[in-house]
């Protein structure tokens, strides 16, 4: 019975961000795996700019059907998303209307699936940043308005139990975004560097403008109120501390 395995995304059009995190992800799960790996965004919008530029990346349909087209009866798939969002349960709906094609599909959950999921990825984190006390760290999240966006306030309330007061998630689109995040820090009477990093697999077109940008940006309203601040655009998918995460989830769908 032939096997292969899907990585979902929900996309970037930056090259160098598909290459430094996606294709990283891709190959280590191909290498862990040691069999064919497709890839399929969930972003129509980025998949329709890449088309325009000459690069075309699957749907997430197309990738399945492009799978059961070379006989593929075994399908294991690992989303990169990092909550169970609006786009992972796009994929879902997708995916459960091929399960009688398949003789097995898997699908791994998302970074942050369930709530304890946020006290265990912080060793992950703890490892790639360090979070050095004297400095303020603000990882910035995407953010939905699907009940999943809890889980950013459940990763702040994870940060405080395990100690790292010092560090906060605030989020591009809802609740805790970057005002709150700055009265928080105002309040608290910190005047040190802020180091702002994507919480986020890849650092595209939000870690480069909404985070790190010139204007109206986390780090430009920062800056505006005081604060020295350092932006590091790298995706999380950059660290092999985090892409272990997904080779590990892939093992135990294999399993």
């Amino acid at each position: 019975m032939k096997k292969a395995v899907l990585l979902v995304s929900f996309g970037t059009s930056y090259q160098d961000a598909r290459e430094n995190s996606l294709e990283s992800i891709k190959r280590e799960l191909e290498e862990s795996a040691g069999i064919f790996v497709y890839q399929a965004f969930t972003s129509g919008m980025i998949i329709q700019k890449l088309y325009s530029c000459g690069v075309k990346i699957d749907t997430v349909e197309e990738a399945v059907r492009r799978a059961l087209d070379s006989d593929v009866r075994r399908l294991y798939v690992v989303p990169t998303h990092m909550i169970p969002g609006i786009e992972y349960q796009k994929m879902m709906g997708i995916l459960k209307s091929y399960e009688e094609y398949f003789e097995e599909l898997k699908i791994a959950s998302s970074i942050l699936d369930e709530k304890e999921d946020c006290k265990r990825l912080i060793p992950c984190l703890r490892s790639i940043l360090k979070f050095e006390q004297e400095y303020e760290y603000i990882l910035m999240g995407h953010g939905t308005s699907d009940g999943s966006n809890v889980r950013y306030i459940q990763m702040n309330e994870a940060f405080e139990a395990a100690g790292l007061t010092n560090v906060h998630i605030a989020s591009v689109e809802a609740e805790p975004d970057i005002e709150s995040v700055l009265k928080y820090l105002q309040n608290a009477g910190k005047t040190g560097k802020v180091i702002v990093h994507p919480f986020m697999v890849v650092a595209g077109d939000h870690a480069r403008n909404d985070m790190a940008g010139e204007e109206d940006s986390f780090t430009a309203i920062l800056r505006e109120a005081g604060y020295q601040v350092e932006a590091i655009v790298k995706g999380l998918g950059e660290y092999p501390q985090f892409r272990k995460i997904y080779v590990d989830k892939l093992r135990k769908l294999m399993e």
